[in-house]
């Protein structure tokens, strides 16, 4: 006011331009600090996601590793039983003990995925600065979706011929996973001689229904072990990308 009534109008303006000039800069630093903190969080935020997408990709390694041990384990009996099948069985006993042999697993492809779909479902997927890294994943749980088809086609196929076997020969498939609590359960009435007589007649339909059961089981196992190996291969690459984004973020 003093400017201006003194006729100092210019100086006034420089004055005046100063002013707006310290504001705009005092709002400019405050936007530039209120950004880094929003991106200091989100940094932090994608650093928790990131460490749980690793945590639950090692414990999927972890699954890989067990489905694969147990389908070898499935596959080495099953050719064992194929094996044996074409040996004279001479008692309720020997047969009894044979039809014990085989392993029906019907594993499902059920990972750890909690993650990835609070992820989607919270649309915070974008939250993965790293756009190779995102696509990476991205791409591994939709592979995952169509193997998860892929196991669930083929453990329907091979119950529903399992299913037609027992339908229409009733009372030879007495198994237990656990042969010591199928002592505990089973009584010995409930084994026939007519029910194994089958086993020494190799060029019965019921013979050769069993054996071709056995053989879809087998297989079926062995593809399998290909998909959880490739499975087990692509997580394990995952993770290493993960840990790299991880160390870059310290």
């Amino acid at each position: 006011q003093n400017l201006l009534s003194e006729g100092k109008t210019g100086r006034y303006f420089k004055y005046a331009i100063g002013e707006i000039i310290l504001v705009v800069i005092g709002i400019l630093i405050a936007l530039q600090i209120n950004n880094w903190n929003e991106s200091n969080k989100l940094k932090k935020e994608e650093t928790l996601y990131l460490k749980r997408l690793k945590t639950d990709l090692e414990k999927d390694t972890l699954y890989y590793n067990n489905n694969i041990d147990r389908a070898n384990l499935l596959i080495d009996r099953n050719y064992t039983f194929l094996k044996k099948l074409y040996d004279e069985q001479k008692s309720i006993d020997e047969g009894r003990d044979l039809m014990n042999l085989p392993l029906w697993d019907s594993e499902y492809l059920t990972i750890q995925d909690n993650t990835y779909s609070e992820l989607v479902s919270s649309g915070k997927l974008n939250i993965i600065s790293n756009p190779t890294l995102k696509v990476a994943v991205v791409d591994f749980y939709r592979l995952i979706d169509s193997k998860e088809n892929s196991i669930k086609e083929a453990n329907e196929y091979s119950r529903e011929l399992m299913g037609y076997y027992v339908s229409t020969y009733p009372g030879t498939i007495k198994h237990s996973r656990n042969p010591q609590e199928m002592v505990k359960i089973v009584n010995d009435k409930m084994f026939r001689v007519e029910d194994f007589q089958f086993l020494n007649n190799p060029s019965s339909s019921q013979f050769q229904s069993l054996e071709d059961v056995i053989l879809v089981y087998i297989s079926k196992h062995k593809e399998f072990i290909i998909l959880f190996q490739e499975l087990r291969s692509i997580s394990k690459d995952l993770l290493n990308q993960i840990q790299q984004e991880l160390n870059e973020n310290k």
